[in-house]
C-alpha cells in the first residue's frame, strides 16, 4: 500500500457518553497508538493504557477503533476534556531481509510506510516547538555554559540575538544600615529616598544615606532610580497644573478680547492683540501638557526597564486573577501567604512570562527560594517585599507562588499598576568537615550515700575446731563419806 495522508493525530471533545472513537490513521500494532486525556481547564494530561482504559481493534496496516472501557470503572470521557490519539511508532527498524531469494516486496513497502510515518510524527513535534522564523539571523542556538556555570542564572538573549546565560538579580538583603557586611549582587534600599542598589564589590558599609553621596558609592550599582521617578512625577503634574492653568488664561483672555471687540470698534486693534496674545498662551500651554506627558512616560519606563507590569486584582481567591493581573490571599499585605498570578505580564502584547516564574523555586533551598519585590507605580514609597517559602505550583495560565511577609508599606487599591521583580536565593552549601571532638569535662561531685540494704541470711555452721590442750590439775578437794566407805 502507500501512505498518502499526513494525519498522524486525532483530537475528540468528551460529552460524557461518547465511548466509541475513530482511529483515523493507519498504524500496525496497538502498541503504536498513544491516547492522552486532558483536562481543558487545568491543562492536565492523563496517558491512559491500553487494556485499563480503553481497547483497540482495527491496524494491522488500517485504521482502526478506540472503544473506552466502562467496567468495573467508567473512563468515558466527561464534557470539558479532550481525549488525543496519535501515532506513537517506535523510532527503531525490526525488518530482517532475506540475503537471496524472492524480493519481500510486501516487507519492504511497510517498513517504508513506516519510515515515512516517524517522519509525519517528528514533523507533528517539531510543530509545537519554539523556533526562530526561517528568515532569522540568528547564527547559534546552543549553550555552552557547563551545569555549574548555569545554575541559579537567568536564559536571555546577547546583542547578536544568540542564546546566552545572563546573571541573575540578586538577593535582597532589606535596607542599607551601617557596618554591615555586603557582598556583590546584594540588593538593598536607601530608606532616605527609597532608590533599591546592588552590591558589585564585597565591602563592609560605614557612614550614612544616601548611597549616592556615601564613601562606597562606587561600590554600588542603581537598580530602581525611585528618586528620578518620584521627581519625574511630581514635575509631570507640575506640568499639567501649569498646563491647565496657561489654558485657562488662554480661554479667559479670548473671551475678554471678545468682549472688549463688541463693546467698542475703537477697541478693535487692543483686542486683537488680546487675541493673539491668547493664542500664543494656548499655544505654550500646549507644549506644557506635552512635556507633562513625556515626563509621565520616562518615569514609567524607568521602572518597567528592571520589572514586569501586572494590574492588581483585590479578590483574595487563590484562582486564575486575569490576564496580566496578580491577585494577594489577604487584603492585609503583612498576612499574605500566597499570591496569585497570571501567566502573561500587563506590559504591551502581554508577554509569557510563567516559565521565568516557575525557575524561582529551582535552588536546593527550599525553605526561602528567594523574594518577590511589589511596587505600586507612581507611589514608590507603597511596595511589598515577600519570601518565597515553597515549590511554586503552576496551574497553566497563573501559578501560584507561597509566602511570607518580609516587609511593606502603603496599602493597595484593585486596578492599581504594580512593577514586579524577582530574586532567587542560592542554593544551600555543602556540609561542612566534622569538627575535633573536645576535651573531656571534669569529673562531678561524688553523689550522696545511698540507703543501708536489708541483713543478709545467716550463713551456715563452720566446720568444729581441733580439742584444746589438757588444762592444769585442779587442787584436791575434800573427800565425802561416800568416797570413803568406797575406799574400804
Amino acid at each position: 500500500m502507500t501512505l498518502t495522508a499526513t494525519t498522524n493525530k486525532v483530537a475528540y471533545s468528551g460529552n460524557g457518553s461518547t465511548t466509541s472513537f475513530a482511529v483515523t490513521f493507519i498504524y500496525w500494532d496497538d502498541t503504536d497508538v498513544r491516547v492522552i486525556l486532558s483536562n481543558n481547564t487545568t491543562g492536565a494530561e492523563t496517558v491512559w493504557t491500553n487494556g485499563t482504559q480503553y481497547t483497540l481493534t482495527g491496524g494491522d496496516g488500517s485504521t482502526g477503533t478506540l472503544t473506552v472501557d466502562t467496567s468495573p470503572t467508567d473512563y468515558t470521557p466527561a464534557t470539558g476534556e479532550t481525549l488525543t490519539i496519535k501515532s506513537n511508532l517506535p523510532d527503531k527498524q525490526s525488518t530482517s531481509l532475506p540475503l537471496g531469494g524472492a524480493l519481500p516486496s510486501t516487507a519492504i513497502e511497510e517498513r517504508l510506510d513506516k519510515n515515512v510515518r516517524l517522519s509525519q510524527q517528528l514533523s507533528e513535534e517539531l510543530s509545537r516547538a519554539i523556533q526562530f522564523a526561517e528568515s532569522s539571523p540568528a547564527t547559534s542556538t546552543y549553550i555552552t555554559e557547563t551545569a555549574a556555570q548555569r545554575a541559579n542564572k537567568l536564559l536571555a538573549f546577547d546583542s547578536s540575538g544568540n542564546f546566552e546565560v545572563a546573571q541573575e538579580i540578586g538577593i535582597y538583603q532589606g535596607n542599607w544600615a551601617a557596618s554591615t557586611a555586603y557582598v556583590e549582587r546584594d540588593i538593598v534600599k536607601d530608606t532616605s529616598n527609597n532608590n533599591i542598589y546592588i552590591c558589585i564589590t564585597a565591602h563592609t558599609s560605614s557612614g550614612a544615606q544616601p548611597i549616592s553621596s556615601n564613601t562606597d558609592a562606587a561600590k554600588w550599582a542603581l537598580l530602581v532610580d525611585a528618586a528620578s521617578a518620584t521627581t519625574s512625577s511630581t514635575a509631570a503634574a507640575t506640568s499639567a497644573t501649569a498646563a491647565a492653568t496657561s489654558a485657562t488664561a488662554a480661554a479667559t483672555s479670548a473671551t475678554a478680547a471678545a468682549t472688549s471687540a463688541t463693546s467698542a470698534s475703537t477697541s478693535a486693534s487692543t483686542a486683537t492683540t488680546q487675541a493673539s496674545n491668547a493664542s500664543t498662551s494656548a499655544t505654550n500651554a500646549a507644549s506644557s501638557a506635552t512635556s507633562a506627558a513625556s515626563s509621565a512616560t520616562s518615569a514609567t519606563s524607568a521602572v518597567a526597564a528592571v520589572a514586569w507590569k501586572y494590574t492588581f486584582d483585590n479578590s483574595t481567591s487563590m484562582a486564575d486573577p486575569g490576564a496580566g493581573e496578580i491577585r494577594l490571599n489577604n487584603a492585609t499585605l503583612a498576612s499574605v501567604t500566597n499570591i496569585a498570578i497570571d501567566a502573561t505580564s500587563a506590559d504591551t502584547g502581554n508577554p509569557d512570562v510563567s516559565d521565568l516564574i516557575a525557575s524561582i523555586d529551582d535552588g536546593t533551598n527550599s525553605t526561602h527560594e528567594g523574594y518577590i519585590f511589589v511596587r505600586k507605580s507612581g507611589t514608590p514609597a507603597t511596595f511589598m517585599a515577600y519570601n518565597v517559602t515553597g515549590a511554586i505550583t503552576d496551574n497553566t495560565g497563573w501559578l501560584q507562588i507561597p509566602v511570607s511577609h518580609a516587609a511593606s508599606n502603603g496599602t493597595l487599591t484593585n486596578a492599581d499598576t504594580l512593577y514586579i521583580s524577582f530574586s532567587r536565593s542560592g542554593n544551600v552549601g555543602a556540609t561542612g568537615a566534622t569538627g575535633p571532638t573536645g576535651p573531656t569535662g571534669a569529673s562531678g561531685a561524688q553523689g550522696p550515700q545511698g540507703i543501708q540494704g536489708p541483713t543478709g541470711a545467716t550463713g551456715a555452721t563452720g566446720a568444729t575446731g581441733a580439742t584444746g590442750p589438757t588444762g592444769a590439775t585442779g587442787p584436791m578437794g575434800e573427800a565425802s563419806i561416800g568416797d570413803i566407805i568406797a575406799l574400804g
